[in-house]
């Protein structure tokens, strides 16, 4: 509603006391009853930066609407946030509609309210391709990696590495796999140099190409949604670790001439690489090749839950909150340095 005369602010930009407009992700909703039974309706709403919550009690205007308001949908809000002495700060929800594009002279941009990659999605995308081209010399073994990124490329690129924990968010993936295949190569490489007298040598071939497609199954374990990706029936029954196996096991039958070794030893780097039974692997990594992809996973994904916990914490204390999945430490943020205010992702190679 463009002419307003309501200030138009991020949601990450309200404070107590504050009535704008802002433009929202519709993340969660939550039904339940009061102690004396009246039902009401607390909503969650998201930009990049911040949740708040809104609750519509029994007697509120928009609950009934509340009920049939769709997560995952942006929303054009005008409201007043207020501090709560038990729940902290809260929406008060005046006006309400669905975003639309003709919104973009406010400022509405979809990809403001999710958490992205901050890196170029194809420049991740064909930095992995590089690398693919670099250490996998069997063309066999290079059609297949080729093959299921083009077959699968689209869904690839948007996909979240996990519902949670690690690289949770849009092109979470595509990012972790890029990282992946960047520290496997170093690996690879430094460790084919230091034990040259391996027979047969280490696979550098099999090492990257398990680092592209460890987590293929994830594309069938989860369902893409911006704001948390859901788990599909088949994802709960099974997992993406058998499933991405299975993948894998089929795009090689496609091709005339696939060396079974490789193929062994590749599917074998798949049902490993959560590194022990008791974190998910089907079996524990019993090749070289296994053990190396095992290690840069669990490293990569641990990197990134600490550290992002360390780029996004905004309170003043000089430790990070509790990282659930890294044993409920607390990391060192470290001393303050200005940093620019807009600072832009580097290029990758």
């Amino acid at each position: 509603m463009a002419g307003t005369e309501t200030a138009v602010v991020r949601l990450s930009e309200m404070t107590d006391g504050l009535e704008a407009v802002c433009f929202a992700l519709l993340v969660k909703k939550v039904r339940s009853t009061t102690k004396r039974g009246d039902p009401y309706v607390k909503c969650y709403f998201r930009d990049k930066r911040v949740t708040l919550e809104a609750p519509f009690w029994h007697d509120n205007r928009f609950h009934n609407q509340a009920g049939q308001w769709a997560e995952g949908i942006a929303y054009r809000l005008r409201a007043r946030c207020e501090q709560t002495p038990k729940y902290g700060l809260q929406l008060q929800i005046f006006e309400i509609r669905p975003a639309t594009d003709e919104d973009g002279p406010e400022g509405y941009d979809f990809f403001d309210l999710v958490e992205t990659s901050r890196y170029e999605i194809e420049v991740l995308f064909q930095s992995i391709k590089n690398r693919i081209k670099k250490y996998i010399t069997d063309p066999c073994l290079r059609r297949l990696v080729e093959d299921m990124l083009e077959e699968h490329g689209p869904l690839f690129k948007k996909m979240p590495a996990a519902q949670s924990f690690h690289h949770s968010f849009t092109a979470g993936l595509l990012e972790h796999v890029w990282s992946m295949t960047k520290v496997a190569g170093f690996l690879a490489d430094h460790y084919a140099e230091y034990y040259e007298g391996l027979v047969p040598p280490l696979n550098k071939g099999v090492i990257v190409a398990a680092a592209v497609l460890h987590d293929i199954g994830k594309l069938k374990e989860l369902t893409y949604h911006p704001a948390e990706a859901k788990y599909t029936k088949a994802g709960k029954l099974i997992g993406h670790v058998q499933m991405g196996r299975d993948m894998v096991r089929e795009a090689a039958r496609k091709i005339e001439g696939f060396p079974e070794e490789t193929l062994l030893l590749l599917e074998h780097a798949i049902l490993s690489h959560h590194g022990k039974l008791e974190f998910g692997a089907a079996v524990l990594p019993l090749t070289l090749e296994a053990l190396l992809v095992s290690f840069v996973d669990d490293l990569d994904a641990k990197m990134n839950m600490a550290a992002r916990q360390c780029l996004n914490s905004t309170t003043d204390d000089e430790f990070t909150d509790k990282v659930f999945a890294l044993d409920n430490r607390r990391f060192y943020k470290g001393l303050p340095a200005e940093l620019p205010a807009d600072e832009e992702a580097p290029d990758l190679p």
